[in-house]
């Protein structure tokens, strides 16, 4: 319910933005059936070819053939509202995850806008991604037609719809995290991300190839809220580490206990 409450005041705050230069086509019911549908285990489409920032080619397999997770993100580049807070808040947040962008994970933007061209992918790249040369060649910016994103986009529950009346689409807010392969793993929902839950979420994705004992041990101590899209410390985790502590201890005792004193 939260979620689903955040969810609706972020296209509150979308339509707000452009309430002044139109009127908004779509019912307040439409944005009920805009939230993202979650699909995690979802194998995403192998044979879909999209148009990177450079003008080239690229077939979704090729993407998906890196060993290594990938951040997507469905937005338009040329959105004056939402989209860009998403990216900025996503590159602020990956900066501080300690993990090295290219070699750990990949970021895979890709536009619902099928009007964009590969000009309007390169600028908004450049804007959020290019600053950073921690990213050079870990992040790429897709534009394609409509069917073949649709196909995409649909088979991560991601729902969209275009607002002829404002120029601009009525989407949710968020990230999914997939493992190699194209395979769904997590959704992060909202803005604002937090850098442990990327850190956790590329992690799991991983499959075990990115993370260090740490990153695991967290795992342990972290679980996974799916209508929140959160990952959350766990009280009963950490009641059994206390257990396991407080036993751990006492048998210390005992050991000492039952030692011979080495006095004659």
């Amino acid at each position: 319910m939260t979620a689903l409450l955040a969810m609706f005041a972020v296209f509150a705050t979308l339509l707000a933005g452009v309430a002044q230069a139109a009127a908004s086509t779509l019912p307040p019911t439409a944005f009920a059936d805009l939230a993202f549908a979650q699909h995690p285990g979802a194998q995403l489409p192998r044979d879909v070819t999209l148009t990177d920032e450079q003008g080239r080619a690229v077939r979704t397999g090729d993407l998906f053939a890196d060993a290594k997770p990938l951040v997507l993100v469905f937005d338009y580049f040329r959105c004056t509202t939402l989209c860009g807070v998403v990216l900025g808040d996503l590159a602020a947040a990956l900066a501080k995850v300690p993990l090295t962008p290219g070699r750990d994970y990949g970021v895979l933007a890709v536009s619902i806008d099928p009007a964009e061209t590969p000009a309007d992918a390169a600028a908004l790249k450049a804007r959020h991604f290019d600053r950073d040369p921690a990213f050079a060649g870990a992040v790429r910016f897709m534009t394609g037609e409509e069917a073949p994103v649709r196909r995409l986009a649909d088979a991560v529950g991601f729902s969209y719809r275009p607002d002829p009346a404002i120029g601009q689409f009525a989407h949710p807010a968020g990230l999914v995290l997939l493992a190699p392969g194209g395979v769904v793993s997590r959704y992060i929902l909202g803005i604002g991300y937090d850098p442990m839950d990327l850190r956790l979420g590329i992690v799991e994705a991983s499959t075990g190839t990115v993370a260090s004992v740490a990153d695991h041990l967290l795992l342990l101590c972290y679980a996974y809220d799916p209508a929140a899209g959160k990952y959350s410390l766990t009280v009963a985790y950490l009641l059994k580490g206390v257990g396991v502590l407080s036993i751990a201890g006492l048998g210390l005792v005992i050991a000492r206990a039952a030692r011979p004193s080495g006095r004659a």
